[in-house]
């Protein structure tokens, strides 16, 4: 009787299956991470930006419009004293600036005081999270913790250990540290509104789109501004809640992230870097929104 290994089965001798399924299984895997984390007991909402939801909400993607080759006439030289210069980031705000809340409204039971109270809160994080250099450069994520209920700090930390980097994008941007951001402030646009969510409490979800430029060390390098100036986008669920001493405050529930012109070696870690770090895309793209975005991390392998 022969024997039969499971080695020699079909699809393992099949290299394209392989890899697929190792993808899977570290998807897998860190859904299982996450949903292992430690979690407020007898409350159903999530605890933490990603840390419940990574697994069906992560995108990673860079956003993709059609473009020709490097010699196609038009591609504008970039300025790097002015590396917004004809994109469409340039008509932005800068920095904080461009993260304005909406005149507050009563909102359910929840009176126009306790909203606009709301909308700073979340304000503050978005801040800290896309725009603080503290956070975005420096790394040091205590600025961005200290926001938060204190339950839900505990949690961040998990997340940011080091394990999670993938995840822990969703949350916060953090600039690769062989990539170095230009003295320019990120240019911002987006939006918040608040609602009542399923539990009663009152949520703000935010879409804020930032724009940022960095120094190359080689300037003749760079073929426009899609190689030096990033772009992220993300959609974020936050909420306040009351309870006790570890409940009450500010929460960080979910985050759906998207990326235009950047470092994919970068991305894969959890890290933000510009193009030119690879030049893996032509020169010439503009921003372009409302293009399609790739499931899973969007970057070719």
């Amino acid at each position: 009787m022969d024997e039969y290994r499971i080695e020699d089965h079909p699809d393992l001798q099949d290299s394209g299956w392989v890899r697929e399924a190792v993808k899977r299984a570290e998807r897998e895997d860190r859904a299982r991470r996450l949903r292992s984390l430690p979690r407020r007991p007898r409350r159903r909402f999530w605890v933490g930006a990603a840390i419940a939801v990574a697994a069906v909400l992560l995108a990673w993607a860079v956003i993709a419009s059609e473009s020709g080759p490097a010699a196609v006439p038009g591609v504008r030289p970039v300025d790097l004293d002015e590396p917004f210069a004809g994109t469409s980031a340039a008509a932005w705000a800068d920095g904080e600036a461009g993260v304005v809340a909406p005149e507050a409204a009563q909102v359910g039971a929840y009176s126009a005081e306790q909203v606009a109270a709301a909308y700073g809160r979340v304000r503050e994080a978005v801040v800290a999270a896309r725009v603080d250099r503290r956070v975005v450069v420096d790394h040091d994520l205590e600025p961005y913790f200290g926001l938060f209920a204190p339950d839900l700090r505990e949690s961040l930390r998990v997340l940011f250990d080091g394990r999670n980097d993938g995840e822990a994008a969703l949350m916060v941007t953090r600039v690769d540290k062989g990539a170095r951001l230009a003295e320019v402030e990120p240019k911002a646009r987006g939006e918040m509104v608040a609602e009542v969510g399923p539990e009663g409490e009152l949520v703000v979800r935010t879409d804020y789109t930032f724009a940022y430029a960095f120094a190359p060390d080689r300037a003749e390098a760079v073929r426009g501004a899609s190689d030096v100036v990033a772009l992220t986008r993300f959609q974020a669920r936050y909420s306040v809640r009351t309870g006790g001493p570890g409940v009450e405050g500010l929460w960080a529930d979910a985050s759906l992230g998207s990326f235009h012109s950047i470092g994919c070696s970068s991305a894969k870690r959890g890290y933000l870097a510009p193009a030119f770090t690879e030049q893996s895309l032509p020169p010439g793209l503009d921003f372009d929104l409302t293009a399609p975005s790739s499931p899973a991390d969007g970057c070719p392998e």
